[in-house]
């Protein structure tokens, strides 16, 4: 699954490729399944897409540089929605 990511984020820079992966991985990974992944790349990612080595390769995942689509409520301000 973490390669075909790869595959969708390699049209990207590749800082914004990185960070896509590691976002996805943060955001709808369970905590198993990052467990897994960090093992299988601190075993050396045999297998792995260098991409995703590289998005995930023993550091914490932080916040994405990549923009959100929508915004908050101090981004549209009060009582305002980020409905199209």
């Amino acid at each position: 699954m973490a390669n075909q990511m790869a595959d969708f984020f390699r049209a990207y820079p590749a800082d914004e490729a990185r960070a896509g992966i590691a976002d996805h991985i943060q955001s709808f990974w369970t905590r198993g399944m990052r467990a897994e992944l960090q093992a299988l790349v601190r075993a050396g990612g045999q297998g792995l897409d260098p991409l995703v080595r590289e998005a995930f390769g023993g550091a914490a995942l932080g916040e994405s540089p990549i923009l959100r689509e929508t915004g908050g409520p101090e981004e549209v301000g009060p009582m305002g929605s980020d409905a199209g």
